[in-house]
């Protein structure tokens, strides 16, 4: 029946509104139902022990490379540039029909860089980025969550005193060995992803391999599990709400399913006449628990159902038992998808809207 919020200098205003839609992101919007109360005295939605619970996010790793028989000139392993001028890129996919039959997740997979923080890579270009994305100007160039990825858990934070005195003669002299690469890739770089307007380059390839292998990186769906959660910590933040504690659990599920993709992959190769899967080690099944990795997108922590009984909203978006609080966010998904949930949070935010704009006038004011 009401909205408090509080500012940083500790002031509080109180808010009532006909309806109230809670918009904040996978985290945000379930920390919130969590820090308020419900009808019943319980945290608010939680009527059925389902908030907070089904956190997903992405399966994601390299546990292969893939190894082409076709004339390496031939392999498009970069970016490309639609009509639009929109960067697109090359994938695998497993076809609809197999995918059904077999029951395999939805799971992608691309050409990717090796390793960058390997400086046995020997490649000059990619010593300049792992360097420059564990030092100070990293922060320039992408997220935290992606040069925390790319570079290692000492690119970042407190940490990063520790990398000041990890190795870097080697990643140096890759460097030195391959300067004039090096300088026209920095000076590309910049001007596509640091100075450009519109369209930047979302991110680097290296050159074609000579011996046509590449690392392949998978991504896709993490499987439903309702063990992954998130809940509130004995931390707070600087207005006083409780931060969550993040249990982020992936599944024997999780691993079955990227073998069963990377099995369909190396046989169409091999069938086809292009290539095969190399396997990073001869037990790829713990390598993918090993290297198992997430994407930055927070799904399924007020996950949407029919009845009370198996969810936190309906299918109108509204908290089950309430008629004027909504969640317009990806913590409703049932499924965390292969990509990014844009596209999706959007619709369901203009149906939303669609359906407030019918139904506004019968909320009755508090």
């Amino acid at each position: 029946d009401r909205l408090t919020c509080r500012t940083l200098d500790g002031k509080q205003v109180t808010i009532r509104a006909r309806g109230y839609v809670l918009a904040c992101g996978g985290l945000e919007t379930t920390r919130l139902m969590l820090v308020s109360r419900g009808p019943q005295g319980g945290p608010l939605g939680d009527h059925s022990g389902h908030l907070g619970s089904w956190y997903m996010t992405h399966v994601d790793g390299v546990i292969a490379n893939v190894r082409f028989c076709t004339p390496p000139r031939a392999t498009v392993s970069g970016f490309e540039r639609d009509i639009d001028g929109t960067h697109v890129r090359r994938r695998f996919s497993i076809n609809r029909d197999v995918q059904l039959k077999r029951e395999l997740p939805n799971i992608i997979a691309f050409l990717a860089n090796p390793e960058l923080a390997d400086y046995r890579h020997r490649n000059g270009i990619l010593s300049l980025a792992y360097l420059t994305l564990r030092s100070p100007l990293g922060r320039l160039v992408t997220q935290p969550e992606q040069r925390l990825k790319v570079a290692g858990d000492k690119a970042l934070g407190s940490a990063y005193s520790d990398a000041l005195r990890a190795p870097i003669g080697p990643h140096l002299m890759n460097i030195a060995r391959d300067s004039a690469s090096v300088t026209s890739f920095a000076i590309g770089i910049g001007a596509r992803r640091v100075m450009a307007r519109g369209h930047k380059t979302p991110g680097f390839f290296t050159a074609s391999s000579q011996e046509n292998l590449y690392p392949l990186q998978y991504h896709g769906e993490q499987i439903p599990n309702r063990g992954s959660r998130v809940s509130l910590s004995n931390d707070r933040d600087s207005v006083g709400m409780p931060r969550l504690k993040i249990d982020l659990r992936f599944s024997q599920r999780d691993v079955d399913g990227v073998l069963q993709c990377h099995q369909v992959w190396d046989k169409y190769l091999r069938q086809s006449g292009c290539g095969q899967l190399e396997y990073l080690s001869d037990d790829p099944g713990s390598l993918t628990w090993q290297r198992f990795g997430g994407g930055s997108h927070q799904l399924g922590t007020t996950r949407m159902a029919a009845r009370p009984e198996d969810g936190v909203v309906d299918k109108h978006l509204a908290v089950h038992g309430l008629a004027n609080l909504f969640v317009a966010s990806s913590s409703a998904f049932l499924t965390s998808s292969q990509a990014n949930p844009t596209f999706m949070i959007i619709a369901f935010a203009l149906r939303l809207a669609d359906r407030l704009t019918s139904i506004l006038n019968e909320l009755s004011p508090f």
